[in-house]
C-alpha cells in the first residue's frame, strides 16, 4: 500500500510541478501579450465546458484501460503548455483550453479512483489531506522558480519545461505497475451523495472558476514583475498547507465533517470580500494568508464526505464530483466574464467568489 501511495504521489507531484511552475502564469501571459481581462476570462471557461462534456461521455463508455487514459491526460496537458510557445491570438485563446479540459477528466478521474483505493473510512480525511498537501509543498518553491525563469529566460522556456515534465510523467504512468487497474466504469448519480453535498461541490467549483482568472489578475494589482508574483503564489501555497492535515485528522476522529466545512466557508467568504478591497500590499498579504489557512480544508472534507457515502462507487463518485466541479466552474467563469466585460473591475469579479463560497454552507 505504501508503495502504491508513493507512486501516486510522485505522479501527482510532477503534475503539480508543471501547474505551479507555469500554470499560475498562464493568465498573466495572456494579459501581457495583449488580451483584455475579459478575453482572458474566457480561456479556462472553454476548458471547463470541454471537461463537463467529457464527464458525460465517460459516464457512458467508462475508462477501459485507466492508465492509458491517465497518460493521455498528461499528453494533452503537455500540449496545453506547448500551445503557449507556437499558438498566437485567438487560436491560443480558444484551442489551447480544450487540451486542458481533456486533461481534467482523462487524468484526474482515474487518478482519484486509484487514490481513494488507498484510503479507509478510519483515515480517509487525513489520507486525502496528504495527497492535497502535495500542492502547497511543491507550490512553496516552484512559482518562485517560474517567476525567475520568466524574467531570465522568458515564457517560452518556462512553458517548455512544463511540457517536458508532463511528457516524463506520461512515461512514468505507463511504466508504473501501481497505475494498473481493471476497467473503471461508473455513472453520474447523486443518490448516495445527496443533493446538499452535491451543492457543496458545485459551489466549490464556482469559486474555482472565478479564481482561475482572478487570482493572477488581482495579484498583479499589488505586485510588479513575474519573479515577485512567484513569491506571492508561493506564499499562498504555504499558508494553504498549514491547516489541512490537522483539520482532516480531527474530522476522522470526531466525524461531522460537514460542520468543519460550514465553519470554513463562513470564515472564508468575508475574507474574500476583504481581500477584494485591500488598500495596499500589506493588507492584501495578511488577508490572503488568513483565507488560505481556512479554505483548503473545504475540498478535502467534501471529498472525504462523498467517499464515506459512496464507499463502493469510487468511479461514480469521481465522475460525478468532476461534473459538479466543472459545471460550477462554468458558472463561476461566466459570472467572472460578465463582471469583467461590463466593469473591467478585477476586484469586483474576485469578490463574487465570496458568494460562491457562501453557497458551500449548504453542505450536509
Amino acid at each position: 500500500m505504501r508503495k502504491d501511495i508513493a507512486h501516486l504521489i510522485t505522479i501527482e507531484s510532477l503534475v503539480t510541478l508543471a501547474g505551479t511552475l507555469a500554470g499560475v502564469f498562464s493568465i498573466v501571459y495572456l494579459v501581457n501579450t495583449g488580451f483584455s481581462v475579459f478575453e482572458a476570462s474566457l480561456f479556462y471557461l472553454i476548458g471547463f465546458i470541454t471537461a463537463s462534456i467529457l464527464c458525460l461521455v465517460f459516464a457512458k463508455r467508462g475508462f477501459g484501460r485507466p492508465k492509458r487514459w491517465m497518460a493521455l491526460g498528461m499528453i494533452t496537458v503537455s500540449l496545453f503548455y506547448l500551445s503557449f510557445t507556437f499558438m498566437e491570438g485567438y487560436w491560443l485563446l480558444f484551442v489551447a483550453p480544450i487540451f486542458f479540459g481533456f486533461y481534467i477528466v482523462c487524468f484526474w478521474v482515474p487518478f482519484n479512483v486509484l487514490m481513494l483505493r488507498t484510503t479507509s473510512k478510519q483515515n480517509r480525511g487525513e489520507s486525502i489531506g496528504y495527497f492535497f498537501l502535495v500542492f502547497p509543498i511543491i507550490g512553496l518553491i516552484s512559482p518562485i522558480i517560474g517567476g525567475y525563469l520568466i524574467d531570465g529566460l522568458g515564457y517560452v522556456f518556462l512553458f517548455g519545461c512544463a511540457f517536458i515534465a508532463l511528457l516524463s510523467n506520461a512515461i512514468l504512468i505507463i511504466i508504473s505497475p501501481n497505475t494498473v487497474s481493471k476497467p473503471m466504469k461508473g455513472r453520474l448519480t447523486l443518490k448516495r451523495m445527496k443533493p446538499r453535498l452535491a451543492a457543496g461541490f458545485f459551489f466549490e467549483g464556482g469559486q474555482e472558476g472565478i479564481w482561475f482568472t482572478t487570482i493572477p489578475l488581482i495579484s498583479m494589482i499589488f505586485i510588479e514583475g513575474e519573479a515577485n508574483l512567484g513569491y506571492v503564489f508561493a506564499l499562498f501555497a504555504l499558508a494553504g498547507g498549514i491547516a489541512s492535515i490537522i483539520v482532516a485528522r480531527v474530522s476522522d476522529k470526531k466525524g461531522k465533517r460537514h460542520r468543519y466545512v460550514q465553519i470554513a466557508a463562513l470564515l472564508a467568504a468575508p475574507l474574500v470580500m476583504l481581500v477584494s478591497i485591500a488598500p495596499d500590499l500589506a493588507w492584501f498579504l495578511i488577508l490572503i494568508c488568513g483565507l488560505y489557512l481556512v479554505l483548503p480544508m473545504i475540498p478535502i472534507l467534501l471529498f472525504a464526505m462523498a467517499s464515506d457515502r459512496m464507499e463502493k462507487q469510487k468511479t461514480s463518485l469521481s465522475l460525478t464530483r468532476e461534473l459538479l466541479l466543472n459545471t460550477g466552474r462554468i458558472l463561476g467563469a461566466v459570472l467572472c466574464a460578465i463582471v469583467l466585460f461590463t466593469t473591467g473591475d478585477v476586484r469586483l469579479a474576485y469578490a463574487v467568489s465570496g458568494f460562491m463560497i457562501l453557497g458551500i454552507v449548504l453542505t450536509k
